[in-house]
């Protein structure tokens, strides 16, 4: 009962949408909106000097990396908004699996790595300079390309290698592992091999940053009670504000996607909130770093002004 799949068919708004233009023009204002905010905040942070610290550094990571991320999946949806039948070839329904998960972890990666920034920033901050300098940033941000390639490719080898028994249907926008998994064959012996490596994996990717983080912040509450003055304090912790607010939507968003029951992935009103989650973490980054941070207002206002 294998199926030869050469195309992956999106069922996602087939039965929901009776307005595809509509849901067109509202997706593609969301992403160049997400665009241009995130573009701007890597100009602000380009040409202001002030910013050239590893926080923005890495804050331009994300932001660069909501970009492809959302890149990997609007493009498609929109040419499958318009066209009568939603289809994705395989070879770039399995491209497009591995970009995401790639781009995905590499933001839980670099969220994560900000938490130690903000950790020696606070707890160690005449060393800063030297935990923290830029050769040490790069060293970061590669090992977190590398790790992400690594799992995403195991990911991709282990769901991909299975046949599939069902009609390459994905009743979603883009595809996710946990689709793809569906439509192949239960009953093949790899198939409980597959299941346990995704979800040891996922559960990894999931735990183990957010165990860090929890530790790293742990360290920073009690170096922000060592400090005496209550003013140092609040500054101390205003500068955590921000990347908190980050952390819980992101965890929030990822929990909520990979971490529920499976029957979920059959629900139409699933895909409402997974489409509302994808769009909001990228709108995040800017907003957040903007509206909360005096010094990115400050190169915002600098930038506007060259131009």
């Amino acid at each position: 009962n294998e199926t030869q799949v050469t195309e992956f068919i999106f069922l996602a708004f087939a039965k929901s949408s009776r307005y595809p233009s509509l849901l067109f023009t509202i997706i593609l204002f969301l992403y160049l909106f997400i665009i241009c905010g995130n573009t701007i905040m890597l100009l602000t942070i380009r040409y202001d000097s002030r910013l050239h610290v590893p926080m923005y550094f890495f804050v331009a990571v994300l932001s660069c990396m909501d970009i492809c991320y959302l890149t990997c999946i609007v493009p498609q949806t929109l040419c499958n908004l318009l066209s009568k039948t939603a289809s994705i070839s395989f070879g770039r329904c399995v491209t497009q699996m591995f970009l995401f998960n790639v781009f995905g972890l590499v933001q839980i990666t670099i969220v994560t790595i900000m938490a130690y920034d903000r950790y020696v920033a606070i707890g160690h901050p005449l060393h800063y300079k030297t935990m923290m300098d830029q050769e040490t940033c790069i060293k970061f941000l590669a090992l977190s390309l590398i790790a992400g390639c690594i799992t995403a490719t195991i990911i991709g080898y282990f769901i991909f290698r299975l046949p599939f028994c069902r009609t390459p249907e994905i009743d979603h926008f883009y595809c996710d592992m946990g689709q793809i998994m569906l439509l192949t064959c239960h009953h093949h012996r790899q198939y409980k091999v597959t299941e346990a490596t995704t979800f040891l994996l996922g559960i990894g990717i999931f735990t183990i940053p957010l165990i860090i983080l929890v530790v790293n912040y742990v360290y920073i509450i009690n170096a922000v009670l060592k400090i005496r003055t209550n003013e140092g304090r609040r500054k101390a912790f205003s500068t955590c504000s921000s990347h908190l607010t980050v952390v819980i939507v992101e965890y929030g968003c990822l929990g909520f996607m990979y971490f529920r029951p499976a029957e979920t992935y059959y629900m139409d009103k699933d895909r409402v909130f997974v489409m509302t989650f994808t769009f909001l973490t990228p709108i995040l980054n800017p907003v957040v770093y903007t509206v909360r941070n005096k010094a990115v207002k400050e190169g915002f206002k600098k930038l506007i002004s060259k131009k």
